[in-house]
């Protein structure tokens, strides 16, 4: 028979070794957890960066598109609004529904400058000379800056038999017309959008 201290030697023994069991399997257990929860965060992280990436080129891909009065127009990576106006193509910085709340009574059409000098006056806005010089400098003989009166610059004087166009800056935003020469008024910052509410006339899209 075993005497007490024998028996407290095994009970000891015993106690130390289900403790590893347990010790060992609850380490098992804390490192399969870890290997899940690591897995799920990579899964996720897959997941999120497939469908970021997908977001920012679907966002680079699309490009914004009106259809006004039957003339379809796209906003391209360049910033501008690129439309085909039957076989002329126009790019212009605002769109049509943009241009429709400025008073136009301008009657000239692209007909009217096509294949012939196109005169700016001496003391028109330099950015609406850009603006419309870029949508039709493919189609009429030159540009030439002009004088509608005696000025200091060695230029032409011209008067409104020619097709002289004047961008002054004004109170009010309006396209007017005095015979050959139109007048293209409006406030600084809105020079750019009056030019082009006066190709869309041109062109007739509006």
């Amino acid at each position: 028979m075993l005497n007490h201290t024998e028996k407290v030697f095994k009970s000891n023994s015993l106690l130390i070794s289900m403790r590893k069991i347990r010790s060992n399997e609850d380490i098992r257990k804390s490192e399969n957890m870890k290997k899940i929860i690591v897995g799920v965060v990579l899964v996720g992280l897959m997941v999120l960066s497939t469908v970021g990436y997908a977001f920012n080129q679907t966002g680079r891909d699309v490009k914004k598109a009106l259809e006004y009065n039957g003339f379809k127009f796209t906003l391209e990576e360049d910033g501008l609004w690129h439309g085909s106006l039957n076989e002329y193509e126009s790019a212009t910085v605002y769109n049509p529904e943009d241009t429709e709340n400025i008073s136009s009574y301008s009657k000239s059409s692209i007909n009217n400058y096509q294949g012939k000098t196109v005169y700016f006056s001496h003391d028109s806005d330099v950015r609406g000379i850009q603006e419309i010089s870029r949508n039709i400098g493919g189609l009429i003989e030159r540009i030439q800056f002009a004088c509608l009166d005696d000025c200091e610059e060695n230029l032409p004087i011209k008067n409104c038999t020619d097709n002289v166009i004047i961008i002054r800056e004004s109170k009010e935003t309006l396209i007017n017309q005095e015979e050959n020469c139109i007048y293209i008024l409006s406030e600084a910052d809105e020079t750019i959008r009056a030019c082009d509410a006066f190709i869309f006339k041109l062109f007739g899209v509006n």
